[in-house]
C-alpha cells in the first residue's frame, strides 16, 4: 500500500514539475520575444537617431549662416555704400531665405511606448532622454515655425529688390548668387525685422546644438543596452 502511495505520490510530482517547467519555459519565451522587439524598436530609433542628427548637422550650418549674414546686414546698415551690391544681395538673401524645417520620425518610440515594452529597458536614463527628446522636438518645430513666419515680409522685401547673378547653389543648397537693386538705405523696419529674426534664431542655434549633444549621448547608450 506504502509502495502504491508513494508511487502515486511521485507521478504526481513529475506531473506537476513537468507543468511548472512547461510553463517557465513558455514564460522564458515570451520574455525572450518580448527582449527581441525591444532590441529591434531600439535598433530602429537608433537609425532615427542619426538621421536627426545629419539633418541637425544641416541645421545647425543654416542657422548660422543666417544669423552671421543677419549681423552683417545690421553692422553695415548705414555704410551699405561702401559695400558692393553683390556682397549686400548675398547677406540679405543669407539673413532672410536661410530656413529650416525639421522632420523627425516618432514612430518607434510611440510603438515602443504603446506597446508598454519601454519598461524592459535596463537604463532609466535612456527612456527618460526618448521623452525629453521628443517633448524637445515638439518645441523646436514650433520656433521654427514662428522664424519661418517672421521670415515672410523679410522674404517678400529682397524678391522685390534682388536678382539672380545666377542660378548656383551654395554647399547647402540655397541660391544666394544675388544682386541687391533696392535703395542702400534700407528700410529700418527691415532692419528690425532681421534683428528680431536673429534674436530667435540664437535661440534655435542653441537648441540645436543641445539636442546634438543630447542626441550623441543617447546613441551610446541605447547601443550598450541592445549589446
Amino acid at each position: 500500500m506504502k509502495k502504491l502511495a508513494v508511487k502515486y505520490l511521485l507521478e504526481f510530482l513529475v506531473i506537476v514539475i513537468g507543468i511548472s517547467l512547461s510553463f517557465y519555459v513558455e514564460e522564458i519565451g515570451k520574455q525572450k520575444d518580448k527582449e527581441e522587439f525591444k532590441n529591434q524598436s531600439l535598433n530602429r530609433i537608433l537609425q532615427n537617431l542619426e538621421g536627426d542628427i545629419r539633418d541637425n548637422k544641416w541645421n545647425l550650418k543654416t542657422v548660422s549662416k543666417s544669423i552671421e549674414s543677419g549681423e552683417w546686414i545690421y553692422k553695415n546698415r548705414n555704410k551699405l555704400k561702401k559695400h558692393s551690391r553683390d556682397s549686400i544681395g548675398f547677406h540679405l538673401a543669407r539673413a532672410n531665405n536661410f530656413l529650416t524645417v525639421f522632420v523627425d520620425n516618432q514612430e518607434e518610440y510611440t510603438t515602443l511606448k504603446s506597446s508598454g515594452y519601454l519598461e524592459l529597458i535596463e537604463n532609466e536614463s535612456i527612456v527618460k532622454s526618448l521623452q525629453n527628446k521628443y517633448s524637445n522636438h515638439a518645441w523646436m518645430k514650433e520656433v521654427e515655425r514662428f522664424i519661418i513666419k517672421k521670415s515672410d515680409i523679410l522674404i517678400d522685401f529682397e524678391f522685390k529688390n534682388s536678382e539672380l547673378n545666377s542660378e548656383s547653389l551654395n554647399d547647402l543648397g540655397f541660391l544666394v548668387d544675388k544682386k541687391y537693386i533696392g535703395d542702400l538705405n534700407i528700410p529700418k523696419e527691415i532692419i528690425g525685422r532681421i534683428t528680431d529674426k536673429k534674436f530667435w534664431q540664437k535661440n534655435h542655434l542653441n537648441s540645436i546644438k543641445n539636442r546634438l549633444r543630447k542626441d550623441s549621448i543617447l546613441i551610446e547608450e541605447i547601443t550598450k543596452e541592445i549589446n
